[in-house]
């Protein structure tokens, strides 16, 4: 009985995820946008430097008051607590005993690790984030380039971007990408290019990071070498098999949505990656095909990308955007 008893504990112990890794404090560190002094638990924290200021709390279900004031005006602050990260993996707990045991203990709670105030905004209002320094924005021009889109197998360029801030908000982006050639049935002898027009509003700013959602216009045009898989058929039961070497010429217009996100290395230096599902009307023509000349796909497979990317049509199709940046900005 012992031994079950035990047992039983042991289950329940290891498959309560916040009660095993969440501590029982929680370190916040607070910052505002004015010089202000701080008072917490009746303890006054006299803040000069407009510096973040840290306390520690121990988790629980209850908002912290901390209260906020210099000459001018004053403010009282509920910090709210929320779900540990970690909570949610008790999902993946025997019969999901994990979540009972996490609310036995209520260790559930967290306290957000960085709090920022706005002693303008009127009533319980801060962010669980520190915002980005209002200095780098103030730098409204951004080049950039793909450093991988030399190795593209489908459509291999030199791409290059050039992005202006309008405001805080609001930016817009135009990229353009030179095609290169490359030995493969997407690429040989290539020419062309794609010309991108991208608008972007930036919805949060975290302290190097900003996320953005956008809207991008995308124009290509490109011709290139492929070996093409014929058939001629002379009569109804006798026909001719045979490949030979066309030019392809395409033409796409694409709109997409993008999610992205552009993370602050340095004051200058800018990654970004985005990532997007849109539409895209694509035409793609043999040049000096004969009529007799019969484009066939020479083996079955669900997904023959070669074939279907080759093939003389006109036709509405998905699109998927994924890209990545080293950007500069001044």
């Amino acid at each position: 009985m012992r031994h079950t008893i035990l047992l039983i504990g042991l289950v329940w112990l290891v498959s309560s995820c916040a009660t095993v890794i969440n501590g029982n404090y929680s370190q916040i560190r607070i910052k505002s946008d004015k010089e202000v002094n701080y008072i917490y638990e009746g303890d006054t924290v006299i803040n000069k430097l407009n510096a973040p200021v840290t306390f520690v709390a121990k988790n629980s279900r209850e908002p912290i008051i901390v209260s906020i004031f210099n000459e001018e005006k004053s403010k009282r602050v509920y910090i709210l607590p929320k779900k540990a990260p970690v909570y949610w993996l008790n999902t993946f707990s025997p019969y999901l005993s994990g979540y009972v045991v996490d609310e036995i203990t209520g260790k559930k709670w967290k306290y957000p690790r960085k709090v920022h105030i706005n002693m303008d905004l009127p009533g319980n209002s801060y962010t669980p984030y520190f915002p980005m320094d209002s200095t780098l924005l103030l730098r409204r021009n951004k080049i950039g380039f793909n450093p991988f889109s030399v190795f593209l197998a489908y459509h291999p360029g030199v791409e290059v971007s050039y992005e202006r801030l309008h405001n805080d908000k609001f930016g817009t982006q135009i990229s353009y990408t030179h095609f290169l050639a490359r030995d493969n049935e997407y690429a040989r002898n290539a020419n062309g290019f794609k010309l991108n027009i991208e608008e972007k509003y930036f919805f949060r700013s975290y302290e190097q990071t900003r996320w953005y959602v956008s809207l991008a216009g995308e124009y290509l045009h490109k011709t290139h070498d492929a070996v093409l898989d014929f058939y001629t058929q002379t009569t109804p039961d006798d026909r001719f098999y045979f490949s030979e070497r066309m030019r392809i010429e395409k033409t796409f217009y694409s709109i997409s949505p993008h999610i992205g996100i552009q993370h602050y290395l340095s004051k200058n230096l800018v990654v970004e990656t985005f990532f997007g599902i849109g539409l895209r009307y694509r035409k793609t023509d043999h040049s000096w095909t004969p009529d007799n000349y019969y484009y066939y796909e020479d083996h079955w497979d669900w997904l023959d990308i070669e074939y279907y990317s080759n093939k003389k049509e006109t036709r509405i199709s998905g699109n998927f955007d994924l890209s990545f940046k080293l950007g500069w900005a001044f």
